[in-house]
């Protein structure tokens, strides 16, 4: 077991941190916060475990993503918005050669999705939000949603996840920032897509009932290993790099 010395500061560069070993390689990121227990929520949402450093993380990884992916249902729940970085923000992206906004790029199988919600309406023009989706969609609606949005049509009966990345990385989107839900982790986990995991651990109890930061059927294959890369640590808050060992 190796003993590790740590080091206390109170200049840490943030995204001199997240950006080692992922600006040059790129990837399926993974982003999550988590109880001590492991519950991936309080209440339904994960506004409950944040604290301000994860805060701060999050938006770092969010100056470092070329897009950010997430499903459906986890944008409606947490009340996803358009990307709107401010000049500081803007300049955080530049000083790392990234385009100045992210999109957001969401999962939908049933396409529940209203063409008026301004995740669609508000984003900018240069960074319309990506909507991802399977040939068993509605195709009125993906004809209604292609009027607000970029529609990719990944698979026949579900979305194929193994389709995603090489899709965003032909439109330039080569860094991808995952923010959930644990259904889509899970999925992308299981099928060995996930390079990075940056799990932010609060220094808190959640209780029962909360599900965890994965969701799905078991695997049959077993556990998914990773190696930690990095950690830092606030006020008691763990936020951990750990990367995928293929």
């Amino acid at each position: 077991m190796r003993e590790l010395v740590p080091t206390f500061t109170d200049d840490v560069d943030i995204h001199e941190f997240y950006a080692r070993g992922w600006i040059d390689e790129g990837g399926l990121r993974m982003n999550f916060v988590s109880s001590l227990d492991g519950a991936a929520s309080i209440q339904g949402q994960s506004r409950g475990l944040q604290t301000p450093g994860d805060n701060a993380v999050f938006a770092a990884m969010r100056d470092l993503a070329d897009v950010v992916l997430v499903g459906a249902g986890t944008a409606r729940d947490e009340g996803y918005r358009p990307s709107k970085p401010g000049a500081q923000r803007r300049a955080n992206r530049e000083r790392f050669g990234l385009a100045p906004v992210p999109p957001i790029a969401l999962v939908s199988r049933a396409l529940t999705l209203d063409p008026a919600w301004n995740l669609f309406t508000g984003a900018e023009p240069d960074a319309r939000t990506v909507v991802i989706t399977c040939a068993a969609s509605d195709p009125s609606v993906r004809a209604a949603l292609a009027e607000v949005a970029d529609v990719l049509v990944l698979g026949d009966e579900s979305v194929d996840l193994a389709a995603i990345l090489p899709a965003l990385g032909e439109r330039g989107l080569t860094r991808v920032l995952g923010e959930g839900g644990p259904s889509i982790f899970g999925e992308f986990a299981a099928a060995g897509l996930v390079d990075e995991l940056c799990l932010s651990v609060s220094p808190l109890l959640a209780g029962p009932g909360p599900q965890r930061i994965t969701h799905g059927m078991p695997w049959p294959d077993g556990p998914r290993p990773y190696s930690l890369y990095g950690l830092l640590e606030e006020d008691g808050a763990l936020f951990g790099r750990y990367h995928a060992v293929r």
